[in-house]
Formats: C-alpha cells, structure tokens, sequence
C-alpha cells in the first residue's frame, strides 16, 4: 500500500466515522472544554428488539484511527454479518505482552493498540437546539462502571425509565485525552424524558430509526495489518508471516425549572406512547 492508497483509506474510514454528511456520528462534549452536560440515556426499544439501552462492540486505536477489532460477530452498516475471525492486532498484542515486561515501552504499546470495549447509548441532549432529535454517545469503561453502580447498587434505581428516570450529568474535568469523566452523576430530580406528549412521540420516532449497526464497518485483515505496521515503522512490502516481537515504540501523547405537572389525561397519551415504543 503505497502513501495515496494509505491516504485514500484513512479519509474514506474518516468519512465512516463522521458520517456520509461530515457530521460527527457520535456525540461528545468539546475536547477542549471542562464542564457538566446534561443527558438523558433512552430506554430499551420494544420496536427494535432492544433489551439493554446501550449496544457493545470492540476497537483497536491505531495511530488516532478506530478500527473495529475483526474478532467480533456483527452486522456491519451494509447489512453484512461478520464473522469473528484473528485479528491482526490482537495477535500482535499477545505477543507483546509474551516477550515484555511489565511497564516497560512494549508493554504499554501492547495496552495502547489492545481492543478496547466500546459502548454506544442513544441520548437526548439538554440543552440541544431540538432535544427531539437523539444522538449516538459512545462510552467506555469508566462511565459504563458509574451506570452500572447507579442502576445496580443505589436508590437512584433505573435512571433510563422514561417516566421515572433521572438526566445524568456529565462532568467532565480537563481537555483532550486527559479529560476524566469520575465525578459523574445522576441528577437529583426524577423527572420524565419531556412532559410534553408530542416532543415524547417524536423523540421515540426519531430513535427507531437510529440503527446501532450502522456505525459498524469491518477492514479486512490487510488493511489492518497494514495500518499496523504503517504506525509500527515497518515495511508493508515484508512478508506478513514476519514475526514482530519487540518494538520498542514510544507511546503518543495519546438551575432547572420544575416540570409541569401532568393531568391524567396527558399521563394516558404518555403512557400510551410509552406502551408502544418502550417496555416500561
């Protein structure tokens, strides 16, 4: 792979990450800037078959770019499934941490190239010019613990019900890959994802069209393997049987209103809606 088919690659896996209209697919708060964003993480959806209200998948990070790990089985964007086959990567980081010792430059490379789990939610946006639009919200461990805390072992209880649920506030404390995400919490107040019906309807419309799978797009092993060693320094015209055991790389830097008060008959519609979409 010469440098303008290497280019040619990563602007096309680009195009797959921001989306065919620029438009980043996730959203995430400023990388440069601290503060608490308001969220809300929508229920399980009963049309879709969902059980959990976050879909799971795995990516290797190389050299800045997601590249989903091929020893996964999935459905990818086109409606392909993927069958979990040996992934380069993996194989390599195995490797690694065979032949290195703890905490030394190949052991910390090996941890900086590992598959990571990634976790993508749909939210609504406080704040947002039309909250009725969701967004995709990809997360990792550190979040995924706090939910799980949350839902699991407090009496803030399930914070995703849609009548019954809380926004959760993302705190987020520095910039750029040093931003922690600690000190998040669920809000005080339970509060239902909009008392008004139709912002309710819509935002539930908009959600089911929101296909988890479409965010998944597999390279091949060559691509991969050719990624790899691109960052690794090594020459993609070698023989791929090589074996890489070292090599010593040094790691990159890398105040709310009260809601209204529902009547009994708006309480119905929302239940209503709620029946069809949801399984609350």
């Amino acid at each position: 792979m010469n440098e303008q088919e290497k280019q040619a690659m990563l602007d096309e896996m680009r195009k797959d990450k921001e989306g065919a209209s620029g438009e980043r697919k996730f959203w995430a708060p400023p990388s440069k800037e601290e503060g608490i964003y308001s969220l809300r993480f929508l229920p399980p959806l009963k049309k879709l078959n969902e059980v959990k209200f976050y879909f799971t998948h795995k990516v290797h990070w190389i050299d800045g770019v997601p590249y989903e790990c091929l020893d996964q089985s999935l459905e990818d964007k086109n409606g392909n499934f993927h069958d979990a086959e040996t992934c380069p990567v993996c194989k390599f980081c195995k490797k690694l941490y065979k032949t290195a010792s703890r905490g030394d430059e190949d052991w910390k490379l090996a941890g900086e190239l590992n598959q990571k789990t990634r976790r993508v939610a749909k939210i609504v946006v406080r704040g947002k010019e039309d909250e009725t639009k969701p967004e995709f919200y990809e997360f990792g461990p550190t979040i995924f613990n706090i939910l799980f805390h949350i839902m699991t072992e407090t009496k803030f209880g399930n914070i995703v019900d849609p009548k019954k649920g809380r926004d959760f506030n993302l705190t987020k404390v520095g910039t750029g890959r040093r931003s922690k995400y600690e000190t998040s919490t669920p809000d005080l107040d339970q509060t239902p994802i909009f008392d008004d019906v139709e912002k309710l309807k819509i935002v539930f419309e908009n959600a089911n069209k929101m296909d988890y799978n479409s965010l998944i797009s597999f390279p091949t092993s060559n691509e991969i393997t050719e990624a790899l060693n691109e960052y690794l320094g090594i020459d993609n015209s070698k023989d791929e049987s090589e074996v890489i055991t070292t090599v010593s790389k040094p790691r990159p830097v890398i105040e709310k209103d009260e809601p209204a008060v529902n009547s009994s008959e708006n309480d119905d519609e929302i239940d209503n809606i709620l029946s069809e979409f949801t399984n609350a």
